[in-house]
């Protein structure tokens, strides 16, 4: 317990010390090369800076964060789809796990490709890309949640003739809500980074097509800058929106179990 709080305590310094670190060594490089290579820390800054004074920054990163959150949803809304039929017929969650092996072999890039041969280029694409990869993580998450659901608590449910509103609030709902915001926990990052791919490679606007244009312009500082964004964007997501989730989901589990 006690090596356990000062893991805790110490926890920020280290993350705050790693940060820093990482920072000294891009300054020592940006010293070391030309600016058009690798700009300095403040040189990135100062790039987002200027985004944002010019109204440069919200357009595409509003564009794209509208696109991340559709293909999101689009594919965690059919996975969960699919997993309510796979707890129901276990030959649904069988004839499923190919097509989810499949989707799992196909690097993002690959399928990128294909989705631009198949449909030409534009904003579908990142909401497309992005929904077809993160469908296997909340399937495989939320198929093996209801696999996991104790049978025995189940069986007691119908002994005592629970109501199925009970059923769904006191058993199932506690049991696939850990493994849910694990998958949700697993996919925001993946979806922001796979956003910007398909952006960067099969669309006109967002994050991504503002990655080409600067390339192309040789504004490097701009490079780091929406790298920069991404970054914090991540972040953001993962210490203020999932971490409070996956608390609040062990929380209603545990008091759920307890009220059994």
């Amino acid at each position: 317990m006690k090596a356990s709080t000062i893991t805790n305590k110490s926890g920020w310094r280290i993350q705050i010390g790693t940060v820093l670190l990482l920072l000294l060594i891009w300054q020592g490089l940006s010293m070391y090369f030309s600016a058009l290579l690798i700009p300095s820390p403040v040189e990135t800054l100062f790039a987002v800076f200027h985004m944002i004074k010019s109204g440069e920054l919200f357009g595409p990163l509003l564009l794209s964060g509208g696109r991340m959150l559709i293909g999101f949803f689009t594919g965690m809304g059919i996975a969960i789809t699919c997993d309510v039929l796979a707890g129901y017929f276990s030959w649904f969650y069988e004839a499923f796990r190919p097509v989810v092996s499949l989707i799992l072999g196909i690097p993002p890039i690959i399928l990128v490709v294909l989705a631009m041969v198949w449909f030409g280029t534009g904003g579908m694409i990142p909401i497309l890309v992005i929904a077809v990869l993160v469908f296997p993580t909340f399937f495989l998450n939320t198929a093996n949640g209801w696999r996991a659901i104790d049978r025995q608590l189940l069986e007691m449910a119908a002994v005592y003739r629970c109501s199925k509103f009970i059923v769904l609030r006191q058993i199932i709902l506690p049991s696939l809500a850990v493994p849910v915001i694990t998958a949700i926990s697993l996919a925001a990052g993946s979806t922001i980074r796979i956003g910007v791919m398909a952006e960067l490679l099969g669309s006109d606007s967002g994050i991504g097509a503002s990655l080409v244009l600067a390339r192309i312009n040789i504004n490097t500082d701009k490079v780091f800058a929406w790298t920069l964004v991404s970054i914090v964007l991540i972040f953001l997501i993962e210490r203020f929106v999932i971490e409070p989730m996956k608390k609040s989901a062990f929380k209603w589990q545990k008091k759920a179990m307890e009220n059994i």
